[in-house]
Parts: C-alpha cells; structure tokens; sequence
C-alpha cells in the first residue's frame, strides 16, 4: 500500500493563514477607526451644494470606509474558517477540501486591504505612481496568483484521491494537467484570467472620466459576499466523514466561481484605482486657500 501522507501540514498551514487573518483584521479595524475619526472640513453640508471636485472626495471617503468595513468582515470570517481547520485531523480528505472551499475567500480579503490603501491614495496627484502600480498589482497580478492557488489545492485534492485507489505510475502530477481534470482546467483558466485582467488593465489604463461610485461598493460587496458564502461550504465540509474529498464535479464548479468572481474584480479594480482631477470649472470656483490645501 503507498504511503498516503499530506502534502502539506494543514494544521500548521491553516494555523499560520488563520493568524494572517487575525493580524490584517486588527490593522484594518485600527485603519477604520483612525479613518472614521477625521472629521472633514465640508462635514454637516448636503453634497448637493458642493463642487465637484469636493463630491468626488465625500465619494472616496465612503467607498473607503465600506470597503475597510467589509475588508474587515470578510478577514475575521477567514480567521474562524482557518482555525476550525488547524483544529481538525492534519490528514484528512475534509480538511484538504476545506482548503480549497476558503482559498477564493481568502485571497479576495487579502487584496481588499491593498485595494483599500489605493482607494485612499485615488485624490492626490503625487500618489499617482503608486496607484499605477496598484493596478497592476490588483487587477493583475493578485487575482491570477489567487486562481493558480485554487488550482493548486485540487491538485492537492486529485492526488490524495488517486493515491489511495491506483499504482504510483498512473497518479504522476503530468497525468493532472489535462483539461479535463479540475487541475488542469484550473491551470487554464488562470491563464485565461491573466490575459483577461492585463486586457481590462490595458482598456482602462488611461480613462476619460472618474469610475463611478458603484465600482469601489460592488468590491466591498464581494470581499464580505464570498466570505459569507465560503461559511455555508466551510461547515457543510467539516461536518463529512475525515476520509470525504470534494468530487471533480465541485472542484470544477468552485473554480470556475473563483475565476468569475476574480475576474470581475480585476477589471473592478482597474477601472476604479485612478486619481480623480477636478473639473476645470471646479479648480475655477477654488479659492486660493483651497488650492493651497489641495497641493
């Protein structure tokens, strides 16, 4: 009989990834709470009356602090995911399967604290640079690592299958690569979502006007939406036998979720992480302290 240990420590890994998520959940509470304690100077007046450029600024400010809230949400719900599997059997099929159910979770938290610290950055000129490479990162760069980590874990999940029922020759990692295995079909969809992300990243590099307001609320709503999904999976997989691995049939179905829902927030993202200029009539309508305050 062959040796059918994990290939990788889930009680350590999901312990390590669990704290993680405590740590950035604490950051992102003291950034909400910091954040929500600057008082504006146009507090108190109806966003009606002022100038555009001042909307565009009241508009960041809420996006901001919807999207830390949910950001912070969507990290403590990753936190108690993690630690109910670093308590559990290390070399069980369900904790396995479990890593796979969090991962899409997971990483859409992780990307909502840098997405967050562009949103910030998104009036000021001089941070302009790094809302560049935010793009990038974000509509690139994260949600394509995040696709090639849910394809890793049903490579995980194949050859914990095929180890236990076939001879070592027929469960070889190449055998995996097929499209029509969940591996396989992960590794092309994150190829897929590479192009798609560098596509919108292309599209959107040097946008007309300012996105609108919905963009930065549709991320919040998946940053705290998936989370709350992964929580109704998480429990239905913990409660299945030590031995349960996810068939190919959801395997398949959580990746293309994930590659949805991750491509969707690349192009989100690469829309929305723009500095936003103040109308010319805006900048006329400036007093001289304004322009001051804004430089």
């Amino acid at each position: 009989m062959l040796d059918t240990q994990p290939f990788i420590n889930i009680g350590a890994t999901a312990g390590l990834y669990s704290q993680i998520a405590g740590v950035l959940a604490g950051f992102a509470f003291t950034t909400l709470l910091s954040y929500l304690g600057r008082q504006p100077e146009d507090a108190g007046i109806p966003a009606q009356r002022l100038p555009r450029s001042k909307q565009s600024q009241l508009d960041v400010r809420q996006q901001v602090t919807v999207v830390l809230f949910n950001t912070l949400g969507g990290l403590v719900v990753c936190a108690v995911l993690y630690g109910m599997l670093a308590g559990g059997s290390p070399d069980s099929g369900n904790s396995l399967s479990g890593m796979m159910v969090n991962g899409p979770a997971f990483c859409l938290a992780i990307l909502g604290i840098f997405f967050c610290t562009a949103l910030v950055a998104t009036p000021f000129t001089h941070l302009e640079p790094m809302l560049a490479s935010a793009r990038v990162l974000l509509g690139v760069v994260g949600p394509t690592i995040a696709m090639l980590l849910v394809a890793g874990s049903s490579m995980d999940l194949s050859l914990k299958e095929c180890l236990g029922t076939s001879p070592a020759e027929d469960c070889r990692a190449s055998s995996q690569v097929a499209f029509s295995r969940p591996y396989g079909l992960g590794i092309g969809l994150t190829l897929l979502l590479a192009f798609l992300a560098l596509t919108a990243l292309i599209v959107f590099w040097r946008p007309t006007v300012p996105p609108p307001s919905w963009t930065a609320r549709a991320m919040a709503h998946l940053i705290i939406g998936v989370p709350a999904i992964t929580v109704v999976g998480a429990i239905a997989v913990a409660t299945m036998p030590a031995d349960f691995l996810l068939p190919d049939a959801l395997q398949i179905f959580i990746e293309v979720a994930a590659f949805v829902i991750l491509a969707l927030f690349a192009a989100l993202a690469a829309r929305t992480c723009h500095h936003h200029p103040p109308s010319s009539s805006d900048r006329a309508n400036e007093s001289p302290t304004d322009v001051e305050v804004a430089g």
